[in-house]
């Protein structure tokens, strides 16, 4: 079987830019291991080129799109035709389309191949366009929490086809691993305490969150010198428009007065981070983002490192795993207080890493995509949801006391009547009709946060 892949996020021969893409490229990889042929189109962008996979899938950088995040189509109509005819010539070729998003301007330019898309999101617009769109025999995403997302939206108006969920696969390091910090940043001295925040320097990412947490645990912690590490961009050419800058970052930190404690580095390779991982003491995962899985703070585990996140989407699947604490969005006073309760602590590092590797096996990862992109695909015709008649809390949603948080505003609303209603799994049923709880729901369902 021949395997057309398109990636509409640019592909490096060095580097990752972004847990997604890491995953892409295992999953094209494992194609090529399988005995199939792959050939993956990815945006000719700066510092692009063609190369093949350790097992021989090829990487061909054609496709004519900006190739930054999060308008990777935002190009003149030529350079869309221009690749749309690309596409089409290559769609001859191939037997199956696997799109890591998706492609929307040409889809039909694969002149009717069987899709596999995989969606590592539900916020960029190739994911939405896709999802409420677009056809695809089969559709890959990495945790029940986003096929929940899914379903309740998407597959509640249309068919979806076949949703799989494939959790993301975490590389186990080889044991014990030895700390390395980056180049250009000072060697650990005695006292320190090292704090990561290893994301995009994006806007919801939270590296205001990051720069909060550790000016608090600076002054509950005066014995110890807080430091906190921070990847800058690679290139401008990979920079996501949501990112901010340099300038902003330290002004921003400055304005927090953390910016003594702010130390900035050059983003790092895909091979290096179980090294840098290691050189903290504890990764930070304090922002908004709506994320699908929240790969980040498994593979600090891996390497040893406990990891803080907020209860933010697919972070809250991951919430009871050794090596991890979860704190309420914005509460970034108490994500300092586990900070200091880790640093006075010992944790179990190694069997920790253990049980992220046994339950995040790449392995099991790597054959799961074979199987789902070039396995049979379902004969039976998926349609839309019927709407359910009960009410319950949304999937992207979450309780705490009397509030419920929303992943998609980024916000708490105070429900009083809902969360003393609402039973362990979310459900509404048989909850009565009392005038506040009418009143609360009316405004709930209106909000998105009761579906």
């Amino acid at each position: 079987m021949r395997v057309l892949a398109i990636s509409v996020a640019p592909v490096y021969p060095n580097r990752v830019m972004g847990g997604s893409q890491r995953v892409l490229m295992e999953a094209i990889d494992s194609l090529a291991a399988a005995g199939y042929e792959v050939r993956l189109l990815s945006p000719d962008v700066p510092e692009s080129e063609s190369f093949e996979t350790p097992s021989g899938a090829r990487i061909e950088p054609a496709l004519k799109l900006r190739g930054g995040f999060p308008a990777p189509f935002q190009t003149s109509p030529d350079r869309l035709a221009s690749t749309w005819r690309l596409v089409a010539k290559t769609a001859i070729w191939a037997d199956r389309a696997y799109l890591h998003a998706d492609a929307f301007y040409f889809r039909e330019a694969l002149d009717g191949l069987p899709v596999v898309r995989s969606l590592h999101d539900f916020v960029y617009e190739e994911a939405l366009v896709s999802a409420f769109s677009l056809p695809a025999e089969r559709t890959i995403v990495p945790s029940n929490y986003m096929r929940s997302c899914v379903e309740a939206t998407a597959g509640a108006v249309v068919s979806t086809g076949e949703i799989v969920v494939i959790p993301n696969g975490v590389a186990a390091p080889n044991w014990p691993v030895e700390p390395q910090l980056p180049q250009g940043i000072r060697d650990r001295q005695p006292g320190d305490l090292i704090l990561l925040h290893p994301h995009r320097l994006h806007v919801e990412k939270g590296i205001e969150e990051s720069t909060k947490i550790a000016v608090d645990v600076q002054r509950r912690m005066p014995d110890r010198r807080v430091r906190l590490l921070a990847p800058g961009l690679a290139s401008e050419s990979s920079r996501d428009e949501a990112d901010l800058g340099m300038d902003s970052i330290h002004e921003s930190a400055r304005k927090l007065g953390g910016e003594d404690l702010l130390e900035l580095h050059a983003w790092l390779d895909l091979a290096a981070m179980p090294a840098y991982f290691a050189a903290g003491d504890i990764t930070l995962c304090p922002g908004r983002f709506v994320e699908s899985f929240g790969l980040v703070p498994l593979e600090s585990v891996a390497a040893g490192t406990p990891a803080v996140c907020a209860r933010v989407g697919g972070f809250r699947e991951h919430e009871g795993l050794p090596g991890l604490r979860h704190f309420d969005f914005g509460d970034t006073q108490t994500a300092a207080s586990i900070i200091v309760e880790l640093a006075a602590g010992e944790f179990d590092e190694a069997a920790a890493a253990r049980d992220v590797a046994s339950q995040f096996d790449m392995e099991t990862m790597r054959q799961a995509y074979v199987d789902a992109i070039c396995g049979p695909l379902a004969s039976t015709e998926h349609t839309a949801a019927p709407a359910g008649q009960s009410l319950r809390i949304a999937p992207w949603c979450h309780v705490s006391g009397e509030r419920i948080y929303h992943d998609y505003l980024g916000r708490f609303a105070r429900f009083p009547e809902i969360t003393a209603a609402a039973n362990e799994s979310g459900s509404l049923e048989d909850v009565g009709n009392s005038p506040g709880l009418m009143q609360e729901l009316k405004r709930a369902r209106s909000d998105g946060f009761v579906i």
